[in-house]
């Protein structure tokens, strides 16, 4: 009979060494918007600032306009010319066209201090719509050419704010606030007092370790 071999094994050496597989920073992981990590909001644009500045200014300017032209409305020496509208159409004061180019100024004007005021709450909020609604504020610093000189000081603050809010750094400042905006909402964490035992009743005052 012929002897059998087992065969040979293999010399013992080394282990190859093998990485242990770990997960990138968070931060890469997932790509976060380009916002303060403070707040959680986009970091002010000082574009949108001052657009917001110009329309406040815009319509104070109106409120000012506005209370001019009541005023003269209410006196009967400078009725006819409280308002260009009075101006053009010379009615009798106390008449039906009278109350109703008075009531026609009050809609003009309120169009005119509301319209700015309202577009520099949403700038400063990051509103999108705003970059259209300037136009609308232009249109509405228009209406001015119907009231008195004083409210002409309203039309270049408007023009300015809505030159502002259509350049390019102001609209990826709006669109990252949509962005923002429609990420869902993190429910976070507020730590409360936890009580062990009975023995918080019996301790004054409540809660008090001693």
């Amino acid at each position: 009979m012929s002897e059998q071999t087992s065969p040979a094994s293999p010399t013992p050496g080394p282990r190859p060494v093998t990485e242990i597989g770990t997960l990138p920073p968070i931060d890469v992981v997932e790509k976060r918007l380009p916002v303060d990590p403070a707040t959680g909001r986009p970091r002010r644009e000082i574009l949108a600032t001052i657009a917001t500045i110009c329309y406040i200014l815009a319509a104070g300017a109106s409120a000012v306009a506005l209370a001019r032209a009541w005023w003269g409305t209410i006196n009967m020496r400078t009725f006819h010319l409280a308002t260009n509208l009075m101006t053009w159409t010379d009615p009798r004061p106390g008449s039906l066209a009278s109350v109703l180019l008075a009531a026609l100024m009050m809609v003009i004007g309120g169009v005119m201090v509301a319209m700015p005021a309202l577009l520099a709450v949403n700038t400063w909020l990051g509103r999108r719509w705003v970059r259209w609604g300037a136009i609308g504020g232009v249109a509405a610093a228009v209406l001015a050419v119907t009231l008195n000189p004083l409210a002409w000081i309203s039309a270049p603050f408007s023009i300015a704010g809505g030159v502002m809010v259509w350049l390019p750094s102001t609209r990826r400042w709006f669109e990252l606030w949509r962005q923002v905006r429609s990420e869902p909402e993190v429910e976070r964490f507020t730590p409360r007092p936890i009580t062990y035992g009975p023995v918080a009743k019996h301790m004054w005052p409540p809660g008090r370790r001693t």
